[in-house]
């Protein structure tokens, strides 16, 4: 899932409801820890590093979709407070620079865009872009985001654990040892957190973005 050098892929995100929280300046830490911990982590796949912005939110430019789901899950585990996400996919007006700050054009529109109608539609993230499928991507990603924002602190240590070691039975044997339980509670806490079903969507979304006339913004001919 490669992008062109014409499209490119930005996230904006806010925290929900930081300004009336009492620990706020802790959440901002928290905010600005986990952006240090995606920038790292994900630097091939990054071409603007992500930033805080406003206080509350954060913005990163993405060179291809591949990496979406990872980045999302990491803010997810890093942050630790509900955050709405608007994506945007399109084109830059200005030349490329690793600082998100200093680019302009319709990738950045479509992402405060998105931004704004998931807050007012009380979701979770909504995707904008040029094609026909934005509405059933922002359909299953809020389908998503709200069994993962239901996730106890236990189930996505837990899960996100699992995610992050190859997910196979040895995943499950090296959470049951790190957490101190018996792997029929890993097993569990995976089927209670409805995790094979949101790798399923994932899955699904993926091969969706794969797709030729996808990137190509065309019309797919036969199922293709």
């Amino acid at each position: 899932m490669h992008a062109s050098q014409d499209w490119h892929i930005v996230l904006t995100g806010d925290l929900k409801s930081s300004r009336k929280q009492k620990d706020r300046a802790k959440i901002q830490e928290d905010l600005k820890n986990a952006l240090v911990i995606v920038n790292k982590t994900f630097d091939e796949a990054i071409s603007a590093d992500f930033m805080v912005v406003g206080g509350d939110g954060f913005q990163g430019m993405l060179s291809s979709l591949e990496y979406f789901f990872d980045i999302y899950y990491k803010l997810v585990e890093n942050i630790g407070h509900q955050f709405y996400l608007g994506v945007g996919v399109g084109g830059i007006s200005t030349s490329l620079s690793k600082n998100v700050s200093e680019m302009d054009g319709e990738v950045f529109y479509r992402s405060s865009e998105s931004l704004s109608k998931a807050k007012k539609e009380r979701s979770w993230i909504a995707f904008k872009s040029a094609w026909w499928g934005d509405n059933i991507i922002t359909s299953s990603l809020n389908l998503m985001a709200d069994v993962v924002w239901n996730w106890s602190k236990k189930q996505r240590d837990i899960i996100l654990y699992y995610r992050s070691h190859r997910e196979n039975r040895e995943a499950v044997e090296l959470a049951a040892e790190n957490f101190g339980v018996g792997e029929r509670s890993i097993y569990k806490t995976l089927r209670t957190g409805k995790y094979h079903l949101l790798k399923k969507t994932e899955d699904a979304l993926k091969e969706m973005m794969n797709q030729k006339w996808f990137k190509s913004n065309i019309e797919p001919k036969n199922g293709q």
